[in-house]
Parts: C-alpha cells; sequence; structure tokens
C-alpha cells in the first residue's frame, strides 16, 4: 500500500489587516480542502504575516522552513495558494526547482488553487517559471501603481495610516483628535520651553488620561478584528490595556512632521493636511532641533547641578550625575528635616553622584562617590547664584567678560547669517524647480557650506555664551524673584552667568546631610591640582 503523500500548507499576507486579499486562516482554509481532494495528507502550516514577497532584504521565516522541508523531503510537495500573487521573485522559483532536480527518483508536486506544478516534468518546470514572472511583473506594476498612489494622497493632504492610530490624530491618520491637541502642546512646552523630562511628561500624559495609542491586542481581539469588514473596524473597541508612552516613543510621536501639518512620501515633505495643525511649524521645528541636539544625553542633566555646569567633584573634579535614591525611598522616609525640603514629601529622594565614566582634569574617570542631596545641594548652589548676581563686583565682571566674548562672537555670527543664507537660496531653488536645480546639484552645493556653518558654530560653542551684560547689579530681591521663578534649564543659564569659568568644587559626602554639613563641603578649589597642561 503506498503511503499518502505530505503536502505542507503555506500563506502569506503582504500587509496585517489587508482586506483586499484572501486572510492566512482562509488562505490555509483554502489549502487544506485542496490537500484533502488530492488525497495527501497536512504537513505543517506554513505562514508570513506581513511579509513582502518581492521587497529586497525582507527575511520570510516560514518560506526559509518551507524549502527547508522539500530540501529535506520531509514533505513530498507544497499548496501555496494563489501562486501567481504570492512568489514573486524568479529567484524563488529557480531555488524550489533546483531543489526539486535534487530528488528527481522522489519528486515533489507544488500546487495552488488552480493548477498543478509537477516540478520533475520540463513542461512542469516551464510552468513554474512562467508563474514566477507573472507574478514579478504584478509586483513591480503594483509597486509603481502604490509608490504614485501614496504621493498623489499625500499632495492632496491625507496622512498614511500605520499600525498603530498616529498620536493625536483620528484613525485616518488625517483629522486631529480635538480632545488630544492642547495635551500635545503643553508637552512641547515642557520639553523644549520649561526644561521637563520625557518622564515628566509621560506622567502628565497619564494623569490627563492619555496612553500609548501602540497598543498590543490579544490573540483574540486581533481575530475579532481581522474576521470584521473595513467599515466594521472603524466601529470595533476592546479592552485590550493601553501601555503608558516610552520616552523615545513620544519623542517619535511628538516629532512626527503631521504633528507640524505635513504629509510625507518617505522622508519628504511634499503636502500639508487640511486645517490647523496641532504644533506651529517653527515651534515643531525647534522641537525636533531640541530633540536632535540632545540625542544620547541623559535626561538627568536638566537637574541644576548635573552635566555641563560648573559644579564639579572636589575629590577628582569630575562632573556630577543624578541618581535615584536605592530602594525608592521618599523624602518622608529621610526623617521630617528632608520633608520639609520637597514639595511632595511622598516623591522618590534624588542624589548627586561624581560621574564615574566620565573623564576628569586629574584622572581618565571621575571616582563616582557621592555627592549630597538634590534638593539639599540645589538650595545652597541657588543662594550662592543669587549672592553673586547681586553682587556689583561680579556685574562688573560680567560686563567685561559680555564685551570680550561678544567682540569674539559677532563675525562668526555674521558669518554664519550669511552661509545660511545662500543655503536658503538653492533650497528656494529646489522646492520652486527653477535653475535646473536638481536633488543631485543641491546637495552639491549645499554639503560644503553646511560643512562651514557647522565649523562655524562650534567656534561659537567654543568660546561660550557671552554673559548678559549688566550695568548695574540687581536688587537681591529681584534676582531671588527671577530665580524662583525661573525653570530647570533657565537656572542652569543663571548658574553659569553667575560663575562663568571658575568652579564650584564640592567635596564628596552623606546624602543624608542637611545644608549646614554640606556647606561646608563647598570649596573654591579641588582636593587635588590638576596637571599642568603645558
Amino acid at each position: 500500500m503506498t503511503a499518502q503523500r505530505v503536502l505542507d500548507s503555506y500563506a502569506r499576507e503582504s500587509r496585517r489587516g489587508d482586506k483586499r486579499n484572501l486572510s492566512i486562516a482562509g488562505q490555509h482554509e483554502r489549502n487544506l480542502q485542496r490537500i484533502q481532494d488530492l488525497g495527501c495528507v497536512l504537513g505543517e502550516k506554513l505562514q508570513d504575516k506581513g511579509k513582502s514577497a518581492w521587497q529586497k532584504g525582507v527575511v520570510r521565516p516560514d518560506w526559509e522552513r518551507m524549502a527547508e522541508r522539500l530540501e529535506d523531503g520531509e514533505s513530498d510537495g507544497v499548496v501555496i495558494y494563489d501562486l501567481e500573487r504570492l512568489m514573486r521573485s524568479v529567484e524563488d522559483a529557480l531555488r524550489i526547482v533546483k531543489i526539486a532536480e535534487h530528488g528527481l527518483e522522489k519528486g515533489f508536486l507544488v500546487y495552488d488553487s488552480d493548477l498543478e506544478y509537477d516540478l520533475t516534468s520540463p513542461a512542469g518546470q516551464a510552468a513554474f517559471y512562467n508563474a514566477a514572472v507573472a507574478g514579478a511583473k504584478y509586483s513591480h506594476l503594483l509597486s509603481g501603481k502604490v509608490t504614485r498612489g501614496n504621493r498623489q494622497k499625500a499632495l492632496n493632504g491625507e496622512g498614511k495610516r500605520g499600525r498603530f492610530r498616529a498620536f493625536g490624530f483620528e484613525d485616518d491618520s488625517t483629522t486631529v483628535r480635538e480632545s488630544e491637541r492642547e495635551h500635545i502642546r503643553k508637552v512641547d512646552r515642557m520639553i523644549r520651553l520649561e526644561g521637563k523630562t520625557w518622564g515628566e511628561a509621560i506622567a502628565y500624559l497619564a494623569s490627563q488620561g492619555i496612553y500609548s495609542t501602540g497598543i498590543l491586542h490579544s490573540k483574540e481581539c486581533t481575530e475579532r478584528k481581522d474576521a470584521l469588514t473595513p467599515y466594521q473596524q472603524k466601529s470595533y473597541e476592546c479592552d485590550c490595556p493601553a501601555p503608558e508612552w516610552q520616552p523615545a516613543s513620544l519623542k517619535t510621536a511628538m516629532t512626527a512632521p503631521r504633528m507640524a501639518g505635513y504629509t510625507t512620501l518617505g522622508k519628504q515633505l511634499i503636502g500639508r493636511l487640511p486645517g490647523e495643525p496641532i504644533l506651529d511649524p517653527a515651534d515643531w521645528q525647534d522641537l525636533r532641533m531640541f530633540v536632535s541636539s540632545r540625542r544620547g544625553r541623559p535626561p538627568m542633566e536638566t537637574a541644576l547641578c548635573a552635566g555641563d555646569v560648573p559644579v564639579h567633584c572636589a575629590n577628582c573634579t569630575g562632573i556630577l550625575a543624578i541618581r535615584d535614591t536605592a530602594h525608592g525611598k521618599t523624602y518622608r522616609d529621610a526623617g521630617a528635616a528632608f520633608a520639609k525640603l520637597a514639595p511632595n514629601p511622598d516623591q522618590v529622594r534624588r542624589r548627586y553622584n561624581c560621574q564615574h565614566k566620565k573623564p576628569t582634569e586629574i584622572g581618565s574617570r571621575g571616582c563616582g562617590r557621592v555627592i549630597a542631596d538634590e534638593l539639599v545641594l540645589d538650595k545652597l548652589i541657588g543662594k550662592m547664584v543669587i549672592r553673586e548676581l547681586s553682587s556689583v563686583e561680579t556685574a562688573k565682571m560680567l560686563e567685561r567678560k559680555g564685551k570680550a566674548k561678544n567682540k569674539l562672537r559677532e563675525p562668526i555670527e555674521k558669518e554664519i547669517v550669511r552661509l545660511e543664507g545662500i543655503r536658503d537660496h538653492w533650497d528656494n531653488q529646489l522646492n520652486a524647480g527653477a535653475g535646473g536645480m536638481t536633488p543631485e546639484r543641491h546637495t552639491t552645493l549645499t554639503d560644503d557650506i553646511n560643512a562651514r556653518i557647522k565649523s562655524a558654530q562650534q567656534r561659537l560653542s567654543n568660546i561660550g555664551e557671552a554673559p548678559a551684560v549688566t550695568v548695574k547689579a540687581e536688587s537681591k530681591s529681584a534676582v531671588t524673584a527671577r530665580w524662583d521663578a525661573a525653570t530647570s534649564a533657565e537656572k542652569r543659564k543663571m548658574l553659569r552667568q553667575a560663575f562663568g569659568e571658575r568652579t564650584i568644587y564640592v567635596v564628596p559626602g552623606s546624602s543624608l546631610e542637611l545644608e549646614p554639613d554640606v556647606s561646608l563641603r563647598i570649596k573654591s578649589a579641588p582636593m587635588q591640582i590638576p596637571p599642568n597642561p603645558q
């Protein structure tokens, strides 16, 4: 008695939830019926969901598994629903035929919903190749149509739908969801103007009941939704929980071009969405620049004394970093004196440490030792800043330094303005299609200008920001009022302004010490003398 042939069932869906094609489950159902009609038995169900058959670089794990099973003789063939649409590359056909030629004594068959391809015969191979060529031709035509269609939609002001709903927009990715507009604008101000961290922005959104749009639906929910028509899906609701935003995903959502009302094709901005954009385009560009400039910088640097400010470790001259205390200890846990320091006694205590991984003036790395509690040190440094900025002597020193730095910065700033004007001219020509300007020519012309602008900006950075030129010292009450009303970023700026090229050194100690003890550890020079660079 001849053993029944084993046939695998292979299904593929080029895009998740694409209702123009038969679903994965539907393809397997048809394949299984075909296998039964042929008097064979099912081997394995193989499927690649959301995988393109023709796009280069796309890995299809189950297609590879199917080929390996044929190669190893674990199956006698495969049923593929609509071969012409699902195998859209001649390379795939060549691979399958080559496997067949190595197993001629056994042979195997390939079926689709209508035809049978006997790859042990020349006629079967020819028909198989013709199906692959037809599939490849269809793919190229479809790719061109999709690209043209996407471009026209973008030009018409239609947003492109992604896997998840775009933050701030309805499911069509074009209509603004008004209930989220003001909250998005609030997050923009928090990050760009108030010096808040992305973690604080996420906490604000959570307090308003706004969570990530990237909901990971359960298997049951996904199956229910896939069974619906596109019209029914518009009103579909489920109880799958929405997760809190993560800093990376919120940054991506906030800096998406659609936030400023732009429609895109690839990386190009080619149109505008209808209506008023969520973010003013200038504010959006400022946010993009802000996020890009801070890439890789830890959000802890919004703390007053952490990072690039004139407050260093007296032991090794290293810069300071901010850390949460172990086990989530709060200010209330540290006692009544510490509880009075914090606006919210139940917030987790944070402390300054010397940043261990950063190079220092006297060694290759920081010592990593504990410096002081964040609020205690911030309060002491704040008093020092107020004292310096209300001092007549400091005001005169800042005036001299401001004039000297402005004299150095002025010609460089004029050069940057001139170069940016030239670049804007080439940008306008490219956008208008004037003067035979092409993207390639534009790139050639602007690359050198961009390099010169970057070099000039680096020279400005080396000179440093010029302190505000103060004719006379402000009163202590005026400086105190300005300090109390300042954001974290503005306080850091005032700290740099007050001390300029001088540095405050803090001797390492306990994070449980209060102001009187910590003040004794503040020095004007490090404990060790840095080596002479000469």
